[in-house]
């Protein structure tokens, strides 16, 4: 039966997306900026918070915004967040909202300001949101929570930014420091400084870890909000599943490139194509297993039995590329 979610509260929580709508734009426009910068060679060492970080701090300001835009949009969809998470809310943000104030004091700028603004912005309305709610939701039973729907979230999101992370630490390393060697270089196949100076490592004019660094902290917070009961309208369900099926058809798009143009297999690369590719499987097949994509009785019931076979599909296309690194690059023997 497809999940619903009690009616929307729209006005306030999209008032208080706003401020995290402007941290995502603000933050990402600026890692953009200071990526080209630093890429263009107008930046030749990092200072503050940044030389500290070994990356723009802007960068993380992105993962920031993102769980809150995330929160606040999911809120105006409907959804119930309990006690529990409504504190751990605000413990983030209080954490951000600290973490933007040290951005202003050791790498001061006008846009570091509008950052702490829309930061303490995000705290209040959180915190009001959290009054707001007190008391609201209902209690589900853990029978009807999709718990390895959302281990599968939680890991996929966690695994996602810790591979964008260090992708973009690493594209800094390369450019600012040519000489340093980087710990995913094992080999001159397997490496990742040759995919990171690539077109296809910035296939947009930008790093594109900085995509994985908002999109993985929101697959993150959903797989969060699933383990806990949290239910989202159809409508939510389908577009994240869009855009999961873009990330999909990016990964493949660079898994060709890596196997055929880059002959290199990039670790943190590979990491984020283990973790995309049972995402996009579980999200499609459930969409489909729960009627949230229309298909017909028929095929839900077909769908219901195909999603327990989610790990074999995953493990097929896993064996897939395997095999395509191992005929065209030989990989195996050149590690």
């Amino acid at each position: 039966m497809t999940q619903t979610a009690a009616p929307a509260r729209s006005t306030p929580a999209l008032l208080a997306a706003i401020p995290a709508a402007v941290g995502v734009v603000v933050a990402l426009t600026v890692a953009i900026v200071q990526y080209a910068l630093i890429d263009g060679g107008q930046t030749k060492k990092l200072t503050g918070l940044d030389a500290f970080l070994g990356l723009p701090n802007v960068a993380i300001s992105v993962i920031l915004f993102a769980l809150f835009l995330t929160w606040f949009i999911g809120l105006a969809a409907g959804a119930l967040y309990n006690r529990a998470l409504w504190l751990g809310a605000i413990v983030v943000a209080a954490i951000g909202a600290i973490y933007e104030v040290l951005a202003v004091i050791l790498n001061f700028s006008p846009t570091a300001i509008v950052l702490v603004l829309a930061a303490i912005a995000v705290v209040l309305f959180t915190i009001l949101g959290q009054r707001g709610a007190t008391g609201d939701v209902p209690p589900v039973a853990m029978s009807d929570r999709p718990k390895a729907f959302g281990i599968v979230l939680v890991l996929a999101g966690l695994a996602g930014l810790t591979a964008a992370y260090n992708l973009s630490l690493d594209k800094v390393t390369v450019i600012l420091s040519p000489g340093s060697g980087l710990n995913c270089n094992v080999s001159i196949v397997v490496q990742c400084g040759k995919n990171l100076g690539s077109w296809q490592g910035s296939l947009f004019g930008f790093p594109n870890p900085l995509i994985g660094l908002g999109g993985y902290a929101v697959v993150l917070l959903i797989g969060v909000a699933t383990l806990t009961g949290v239910r989202y309208p159809r409508w939510w369900w389908v577009t994240f599943n869009i855009g999961v099926m873009g990330a999909t058809a990016f990964i493949c798009f660079l898994i060709y490139s890596s196997v055929f143009t880059i002959a290199t297999l990039c670790l943190w690369c590979s990491l984020v194509w283990l973790v995309t590719i049972p995402t996009f499987w579980l999200v499609t097949i459930r969409n489909l297993k729960v009627g949230n994509l229309a298909v017909g009785p028929r095929a839900t019931r077909f769908w219901s039995g195909a999603y327990s076979w989610t790990p074999i599909i995953t493990l097929v296309c896993y064996a897939i590329i395997f095999l395509l690194f191992e005929v065209v690059l030989n990989l195996l023997a050149r590690l």
